[in-house]
């Protein structure tokens, strides 16, 4: 098996982090994790514009390909790696791989109040520290929207998006607990959901490593 490093950022408590190393380990593929001081400076930044256009992690490489963007490694090691022979990380049925993308997407260019008053810092990393300031009303209106889509699209009798886990849940279940690790009411289906996904192998090993990082 060719040789994998990923770049993550050397506190842990990014999503887009988790993202990535869920992808790597619900494939089971063997990879060197490379933590990085932000912002990227010196040697190694002028290496990674060299290489990859943007000194930014998350960063995979493989091979001679380096590539930045969660969703642009999700997408590449799904499609280097691809099922049946190795777990499948996006939807197989093209209706559902679409709402997929699209909840991704969304939580990548929305809710910017909501990520900003309840950060991933209060519950990743080797020592979170929860936050319980309530949240302004933009906030509270994000944090409403995604409760409602949530709920619209995990049905209560379900633990995932869609029959099987697909990657999506990850970023899913992570903008949930940003809810959750900090108070806000979450409906009990939604709160059972963001803990089955939390549970899984791929999320407890971002966190076990975070916690030697």
């Amino acid at each position: 098996m060719p040789e994998l490093t990923l770049y993550v950022e050397d506190q842990w408590v990014s999503p887009w982090v988790m993202h990535a190393m869920a992808a790597l380990e619900e494939k089971k593929l063997p990879y060197v994790v490379e933590p990085v001081t932000l912002p990227v400076a010196g040697e190694l930044r002028a290496e990674l514009l060299d290489r990859a256009g943007l000194a930014k992690v998350p960063l995979l490489r493989h091979r001679d390909h380096w590539c930045t963007e969660s969703l642009a490694i999700s997408e590449y090691v799904a499609e280097t790696f691809p099922a049946p022979a190795y777990a499948r990380l996006f939807p197989a049925n093209l209706a559902e791989r679409a709402r997929a993308r699209q909840v991704m997407h969304w939580l990548r260019t929305d809710l910017f109040a909501l990520r900003a008053e309840r950060p991933t810092s209060g519950f990743l990393g080797e020592a979170p520290a929860p936050v319980t300031a309530p949240l302004s009303a933009e906030a509270r209106a994000q944090a409403d929207t995604l409760v409602r889509v949530a709920g619209q699209f995990v049905a209560p009798e379900r633990t995932t998006l869609f029959a099987e886990w697909c990657i999506a849940d990850v970023d899913l279940a992570l903008a949930l607990r940003r809810l959750v690790a900090s108070g806000e009411p979450v409906p009990a289906h939604l709160a059972a959901y963001v803990e089955a996904t939390w549970a899984r192998p791929c999320m407890q090993r971002f966190l076990a490593r975070g916690a030697r990082a």
